[in-house]
């Protein structure tokens, strides 16, 4: 929600349906609330655009107890933003009567072609603004209620950092996912590893480790490139040839982003190992001999995969855990080289891991 022109409809048209930054600049504006549920993804999300300057909860079709989050989308540029800052304090404040457990998160959007110190020295005043104007409505919801804030344009990767923020909140599983990603980083020495939702490329989990933008940006735009190739190559189906006993002919086909790996039970995930330089195997077992606990998932399906090295002589790899997800890390100079069937078989280890949380979630 937001005034008008705000950039709400830009936002959901560029993350959810990949629409060209630059085309959002003929979209027409919002006369009625726009409910929309994303299936296509990993992410169970359901948006409600509404029309621009509808603050008042009595003019929505759903109620504050329906919702989880609260998106406030301001112009950075517009010329009433101070006098939104109010009407925002008092729908705020009749949202957390409602809901105590719902999460406030404000875009100052349209910050492309501002400089850094205008971009905070104008996040700095509304945040000054909407403290005090929630002190002044009750001194316990100022203290109570958390308030996230967020730099957001749809012209660079801001806006999907920021709902990536967003949507990590309403994952009851994060805690987990952040341990297992931090796990992972240690035992294969990766200096960053992200877990997205292929489709919108938001980010559902990364590792504890300092995030710098520049970092999100690379990944993002490898996922992006590898999407591309992805489909680009995609194998139409081939006719197998009739066997001798005359069976019936059969037709098999293959979707590169299709699904794949086998979901261990949690009893018989396979642990993890660490990187030994006297040994290129997990745990120094011997790939020749019997087949290592976990490789079955590295076979399972033909899910995307791959590693390029970049200028500084590290690496940048990511792999299609299933349809939906996809794991994308920054290797160390040699680390891929050097301790390729660890890294894979670890990747495979993680890859069950994080299918298994999720399928005991949805049956929990």
């Amino acid at each position: 929600m937001g005034p008008r022109s705000g950039g709400k409809s830009s936002i959901r048209k560029v993350v959810f349906e990949r629409m060209a930054p630059s085309d959002t600049l003929f979209i027409e504006k919002t006369t009625k609330t726009v409910a929309d549920s994303y299936t296509n993804s990993f992410i169970s999300l359901t948006t409600w655009d509404l029309p621009g300057g509808v603050l008042d909860p009595a003019q929505w079709p759903l109620t504050f107890s329906d919702l989880d989050a609260v998106i406030f989308v301001l112009d950075a540029q517009g010329t009433f933003l101070n006098d939104m800052i109010r009407k925002l304090a008092i729908t705020m404040f009749k949202a957390w009567t409602a809901n105590q457990g719902i999460q406030f998160e404000v875009f100052l959007h349209k910050i492309d072609g501002m400089s850094e110190d205008y971009r905070l020295d104008t996040l700095q005043n509304l945040r000054d603004r909407l403290t005090e104007d929630l002190f002044d409505l009750s001194p316990e919801l100022e203290s109570s209620m958390n308030v996230f804030y967020h730099l957001t344009s749809v012209f660079d990767t801001s806006i999907y950092e920021a709902l990536s923020k967003v949507v990590q909140k309403l994952i009851p599983e994060q805690g987990m996912l952040e341990r297992l990603l931090d796990i992972l980083c240690q035992q294969c020495s990766l200096d960053k590893a992200f877990l997205f939702d292929t489709s919108s490329k938001l980010y559902i989990a990364t590792d504890s480790a300092p995030l710098e933008t520049q970092t999100y940006v690379i990944c993002s735009d490898y996922l992006d490139l590898i999407g591309d190739f992805t489909l680009l190559y995609e194998p139409t189906p081939v006719s197998t040839p009739v066997p001798p006993n005359n069976t019936t002919p059969t037709t098999s086909a293959h979707h590169s982003r299709s699904s794949s790996r086998s979901v261990s039970t949690p009893g018989g995930l396979g642990a993890m190992t660490k990187i030994d330089s006297s040994s290129g195997t997990p745990g120094g077992e011997k790939v020749n001999g019997s087949p290592v606990k976990g490789t079955a998932s590295l076979t399972a399906g033909r899910l995307p995969s791959s590693r390029v090295r970049l200028g500084t002589g590290g690496g940048i790899a990511m792999w299609g855990i299933n349809s939906n997800l996809s794991l994308v890390t920054l290797l160390r100079p040699q680390m891929m080289d050097e301790h390729e069937a660890l890294i894979e078989y670890n990747v495979a280890t993680f890859g069950d891991a994080v299918l298994a949380i999720f399928d005991l979630g949805m049956q929990a």
